[in-house]
């Protein structure tokens, strides 16, 4: 399985999901703003990146295009996590260095599929279009 950075500035869903992914076997470097996961990216190289959008200090577009400029970095994998209410937000994150996108909202069973199907997109080949597919059928499940 993966080794996952994952930021995220509220505890409880910080624990949430490192719970849920470590459950699912992968391995969970926590930092809980964009300055920690700076500095553990100095100190390990996890496989990919799941940041928050909304965090106090730096926010999750500042901390990809923070990691993206780092030439030991650039091609470093990043999901942005979001709410099923951040739609409004879908043109920032068009415009962003992610490579993908995590809806927070959901059962733990979703939670792991969708960062399943992620890291399995971005193992294939356009990642741009796996990236709107992958964003389509997040939000059709929400839907439905």
């Amino acid at each position: 399985m993966a080794h996952i950075l994952l930021v995220e500035d509220t505890m409880t869903q910080a624990l949430y999901m490192q719970h849920t992914l470590e459950k699912a076997g992968h391995r969970i470097t926590l930092a809980r703003s964009g300055a920690k996961a700076l500095e553990a990216l100095a100190n390990e190289t996890p496989d990919y990146v799941l940041s928050d959008i909304n965090m106090p200090g730096m926010n999750g577009y500042e901390l990809i295009g923070q990691i993206k400029a780092q030439q030991n970095h650039k091609n470093l994998p990043c999901l942005l996590l979001l709410t099923a209410s951040s739609f409004d937000e879908a043109q920032q994150i068009l415009d962003s260095q992610a490579d993908g996108i995590i809806f927070k909202s959901g059962t733990a069973e979703k939670f792991v599929g969708q960062v399943t199907l992620a890291l399995a997109a971005l193992q294939e080949k356009p990642r741009l279009e796996q990236f709107f597919i992958q964003a389509y059928r997040q939000v059709l499940e929400l839907v439905n």
